[in-house]
């Protein structure tokens, strides 16, 4: 159950990549990759948040940047009131402990040259939390049960070559409950796996937060799996928040043109069900130098001339659903 005080805060938090520049571009203006531009939401102990939008958008960098993996640009993040931007290597240390990243791709995070036992124990090693081999087994093998990977001491034995791509996403995530954090950060945990099987990682992952009392920040590409597991939702489209809000105020009444695109293209279950879906033209532009106005502009279909000139603040529209658009 969610507590009334947010777990984490995030204020107009920015990261812009530098651009390199040309042999002849001595005394130009610098030139930025706008990744995360200006994003600002707050998330209360035991809910679950989606971040959903393209590729590109900013989602992953955005986490990153939060977890001060990258520095970030500007702005604030305050976990439990403390500003992580200001935390010190020792303070951030311990911050590691309690707010963990599960990866999307667990082949390349997970060394192939360790036995599982020795992966899911790698944090308790590296924080120096447990100084026994008995009690740091024990809670290798709690962990691997907690993830449903029975029998635990047969797992533990083996490598990530004997794995299916499941089990491997099951061990990324018992690496991170292994030090017993409050909010996880998932990036896509299941994009990489096989259809057939996203469905009981995601039903895991709700089974263990009611378990455990976890927080959730859960990224997506897919509005369903978004839908599966959070219970608030962000829009994020090159770098910006466009839509945030309670996740069925946001799915049935989306009000920004982006949100109603990505809404339409949600399959539905029931064939008899018809609903017609609404195509964006061309890509997502570069976040490099971005014209005046609305960033969505080029591709929106429903823009007007204030669109043309002055960029729309998120705006609230219902209890707790904000949008930035100027389109009433």
């Amino acid at each position: 159950m969610a507590s009334s005080e947010p777990i984490l805060k995030v204020d107009e938090v920015k990261k812009w990549f530098p651009v390199r520049s040309g042999l002849f571009s001595f005394g130009k203006p610098s030139r930025y990759v706008k990744a995360v531009d200006n994003v600002s939401f707050e998330i209360k102990k035991g809910a679950s948040l989606a971040i959903a939008g393209e590729s590109g958008c900013g989602k992953t960098t955005l986490a990153r940047t939060i977890l001060r993996l990258i520095e970030p640009s500007g702005g604030a993040a305050y976990y439990k009131g403390e500003n992580i931007f200001e935390m010190n290597r020792l303070q951030l240390s311990e911050l590691r402990l309690q707010m963990q990243l599960i990866f999307q791709n667990p082949f390349e995070v997970l060394d192939p040259r360790h036995t599982v036992l020795d992966l899911v124990g790698e944090g308790l090693n590296i924080h120096r939390i447990e100084e026994s081999d008995e009690v740091l087994h024990d809670r290798v093998i709690s962990a691997l049960e907690d993830v449903r990977l029975i029998p635990a001491e047969d797992f533990a034995t083996r490598y990530t070559h004997e794995l299916s791509g499941g089990q491997l996403q099951r061990i990324a995530i018992a690496r991170s409950l292994i030090l017993k954090p409050d909010l996880i950060i998932a990036d896509e945990p299941v994009s990489m796996l096989d259809a057939s099987i996203r469905t009981e990682v995601m039903n895991l992952m709700t089974d263990l937060q009611k378990e455990k009392d976890l927080t959730y920040i859960f990224i997506t590409h897919d509005l369903a799996q978004a839908r599966y597991v959070g219970d608030y939702l962000i829009i994020m489209y090159l770098g910006r928040i466009a839509e945030m809000g309670p996740m069925e105020d946001v799915i049935h009444k989306p009000q920004h043109p982006y949100t109603k695109a990505l809404v339409s293209n949600i399959p539905i279950p029931d064939p008899t069900v018809k609903r017609e879906r609404i195509m964006l033209p061309g890509e997502t532009p570069t976040p490099i130098d971005l014209p005046p106005g609305c960033r969505f502009k080029p591709r929106c279909q429903e823009f007007g001339p204030q669109c043309r000139e002055e960029e729309p603040q998120l705006q609230e529209v219902a209890p707790g659903h904000f949008v930035a658009c100027w389109i009433d």
